[in-house]
C-alpha cells in the first residue's frame, strides 16, 4: 500500500435470511402470511415451510419460516427492510447492536406482527415477525462491531438518498 493512503476497511457480506412467524388459533394464518410479505420486500423470499406445534393448552399453532440462502436476495431483503424502517429504528438497531449480534455474526430483528399487517415495519419485541441475517465477517473482525459498521453505513446510504430526494 503506497504510504498516505488510507485502507478500506472489509465489510462484512450478508449470506442469508431468515423470517419466522407464530400464527396462533385466534389468528388467521393468510393474514399473518401477508404481514410477513407486506414488510419483507423481494420475490426471491419463495413460500414459507409450515409448523404445525401445539401449544401448552393444546391450542394449534402454525409456526412458518422462509429462508432466502441466495446472498443477493437475502441482501436485498435487507435493504429494503431497512429503508421501511423509520429512522428511529434504524437508529436503534445501531445503538443495540450489542444485544443483537451473536458471535457467529447474525442480527437478530423483531418485528410488530399487527402493524406489519398494515405495511409498517416497526421493531417491536412482543408476538413478532423474527428476521435473522446471517453476516460473513472479515477474518481477525469482531462480529458486533462489523455488523454494527455495515448497519451505519446503510443507514448512512439511506439518509443521503432520502436527502437528494427531498
Amino acid at each position: 500500500m503506497a504510504r498516505g493512503m488510507k485502507r478500506e476497511k472489509a465489510m462484512p457480506v450478508i449470506v442469508s435470511a431468515e423470517v419466522s412467524v407464530f400464527s396462533h388459533a385466534t389468528e388467521d394464518e393468510g393474514k399473518v402470511e401477508e404481514a410477513v410479505l407486506n414488510v419483507i420486500p423481494g420475490e426471491d423470499r419463495g413460500r414459507p415451510k409450515v409448523q404445525r406445534l401445539t401449544g401448552y393448552h393444546n391450542d394449534p399453532i402454525t409456526m412458518m419460516t422462509w429462508r432466502v440462502r441466495k446472498r443477493k436476495a437475502a441482501a436485498e431483503i435487507f435493504l429494503g427492510l431497512m429503508r421501511s424502517l423509520a429512522a428511529r429504528d434504524r437508529w436503534r438497531l445501531i445503538e443495540e447492536a450489542e444485544d443483537r449480534v451473536d458471535e457467529a455474526g447474525n442480527l437478530y430483528l423483531r418485528l410488530d406482527k399487527q402493524r406489519a399487517y398494515r405495511g409498517r415495519a416497526v421493531l417491536h419485541e412482543a408476538d413478532p415477525i423474527r428476521v435473522k441475517f446471517r453476516f460473513r465477517i472479515p477474518h481477525g473482525a469482531k462480529p458486533v462491531g462489523a455488523v454494527r459498521d455495515a448497519l451505519a453505513s446503510v443507514v448512512d446510504e439511506i439518509e443521503r438518498e432520502a436527502d437528494r430526494g427531498s
